[in-house]
């Protein structure tokens, strides 16, 4: 890879970023596209979030950023603007350098919903859903479910109090179904029994230690369980849900679609989807290798 001292910075704000494939596939994508840029991660504590988002808006070179864990309802209020989406959500994953000025968007709704459309052909209208976590991703899929007509939507937090905070967020703004509850409400067993949707938007998984973020023998055959996670690509839940004949996605293609979209919003440009993808599958194998 090649790049000048008048290179873009792009940037993945988290803690931890480590595990991240997105610099693969951003800088595969900015290499295909001819663009004199380079995508780095930063770890950063939340307490330092600030002063890591300051430092932005006085640098020239900067061409854009992502954020993750846990980071994401924080940057909502630290950028000038939001778009339409991010300020519904609350939550933002995409920084765009406007003239000075950081605007903040949220593509994890829309690439969320791309995924399942074009890798488990699942269309959520008139269909129920269990969400496991209400942090920023949770809030961007929860909206995206419910703006595409979900029967019903459960919130299902280790604080209970974040579930049903984000439940009545959701019933006001979009006046959908959801309702939110704590992990040892005895509803549970029957919302993910009926479900045809559980999502995890943990962080449980991330360690291939890590047991489910719920009971498995709870899951329905034939229901679609999808784990944000993409690294490990198979996680405890996907690979007991597997055993109970449940479908499986884990979260690759909602990385590779919400980033093509953060990618065009950054330099106006479409991505190679492709590029992307196979820097993504590349990376991956790499990382199997050394493992």
């Amino acid at each position: 890879m090649k790049f000048t001292a008048a290179a873009k910075l792009f940037i993945l704000f988290g803690d931890p970023v480590g595990h991240s494939l997105s610099p693969a596939m951003q800088n595969a994508a900015l290499q295909a596209a001819g663009i004199d840029g380079l995508y780095i991660p930063w770890r950063v504590k939340g307490a330092d979030l600030p002063t890591a988002f300051e430092s932005l808006r006085g640098m020239e070179n900067f061409g854009g950023a992502n954020v993750t864990l846990p980071h994401k309802e924080q940057a909502a209020a630290l950028v000038d603007t939001l778009t339409q989406e991010a300020a519904l959500v609350g939550a933002v994953n995409t920084v765009v350098a406007r003239d000075g000025h950081l605007l903040g968007a949220n593509t994890d709704g829309q690439g969320f919903l791309r995924s399942l459309h074009d890798e488990a052909a699942f269309l959520p209208h008139g269909k129920s859903a269990v969400i496991l976590g209400a942090g920023g991703a949770a809030r961007a899929i929860a909206v995206s479910l419910a703006e595409a007509g979900a029967e019903e939507i459960v919130i299902v937090n280790r604080t209970i109090e974040r579930a049903q905070s984000l439940a009545e967020f959701v019933n006001r703004k979009i006046r959908a179904s959801a309702i939110g509850l704590g992990l040892d409400d005895p509803r549970i067993s029957a919302k993910v029994r009926d479900c045809a949707l559980v999502v995890n938007t943990t962080s449980v998984g991330l360690t291939p230690s890590d047991p489910p973020p719920i009971n498995p023998t709870l899951l329905r055959p034939g229901a679609l369980v999808y784990d944000l996670i993409y690294r490990p690509q198979e996680t405890a839940l996907l690979r007991e849900a597997k055993k109970r004949s449940c479908r499986v996605l884990g979260g690759l293609g909602m990385l590779l679609y919400q980033g093509a979209l953060a990618f065009e919003l950054w330099t106006g440009q479409k991505p190679s989807e492709e590029v992307m993808r196979q820097a993504l599958v590349a990376a991956i194998a790499n990382l199997s290798e050394v493992c």
